[in-house]
């Protein structure tokens, strides 16, 4: 019996710690791959994306990929930690919110092997060919799903888990609505290409983050007293 106890707080602790560790790191990794992603956007832009990747740094194109690999793990992983920090209180806006981040997020490897590709191409050296290639893989029908669940699904979510947040009252009102605002604030980014508006955005993101995964690992130890 005190073996399975035992057994019982060390598995939630590592849990609530991975969750915790996955809420916090998110957003940070996400900065280099932001700052050294040279893709300029536009699906179907192909000979303008890998031009720029063929200008860029080799070594930071690299890392921002590397960057996009980890996230393929730390995203899905810190929306259903968040989800978890309010589902007893906010049940249904914490199921619904973390299914829509999880969907959205899946892609997102499907995204990085894309921005690899392009790597690569810029690499080889710029064809027509190349560009007929990259031109027609990111605008065929399986991309373009990816593309939408991508970003209709992950930017609902984070409107929906901050509001699973607030209700909950997990975590500091502001942080909440911080959480939240991060979704129309990359909305109006992407709108009105200023990519600028991504660093207020990874500035917001990180800034609700640290008290939510304080409050995840906080969760973990007043579990751990309670069994005491």
């Amino acid at each position: 019996m005190i073996r399975a106890v035992s057994g019982d707080r060390g598995a939630r602790a590592l849990r609530r710690g991975v969750f915790a560790a996955s809420i916090l790191l998110a957003p940070l990794v996400l900065i280099p791959g932001t700052i050294f992603n040279p893709a300029i956007g536009g699906i179907g832009n192909g000979a303008a994306n890998i031009a720029a990747n063929a200008a860029a740094n080799p070594l930071t194109n690299q890392l921002h990929v590397a960057t996009y690999v980890l996230e393929t793990f730390l995203l899905p992983l810190s929306v259903l930690g968040l989800a978890g920090l309010a589902i007893r209180r906010s049940p249904w806006l914490a199921t619904i919110g973390g299914g829509l981040g999880l969907l959205g997020w899946l892609p997102w490897s499907a995204l990085t092997a894309q921005d690899d590709l392009t790597f690569q191409m810029a690499q080889m050296g710029s064809s027509s060919q190349f560009v007929e290639l990259w031109n027609r893989f990111t605008t065929d029908e399986t991309m373009m799903v990816f593309l939408l669940v991508y970003v209709i699904c992950h930017l609902v979510a984070y409107v929906v888990l901050g509001l699973a947040l607030h209700r909950a009252g997990v975590v500091p009102t502001w942080a909440a609505w911080t959480l939240a605002l991060t979704s129309p604030l990359t909305v109006a980014s992407f709108a009105t290409r200023q990519h600028a508006v991504l660093y207020l955005v990874l500035a917001l993101w990180i800034a609700s983050s640290v008290p939510a995964a304080y409050a995840t690992w906080r969760t973990d130890i007043d579990a751990l007293d309670k069994d005491r």
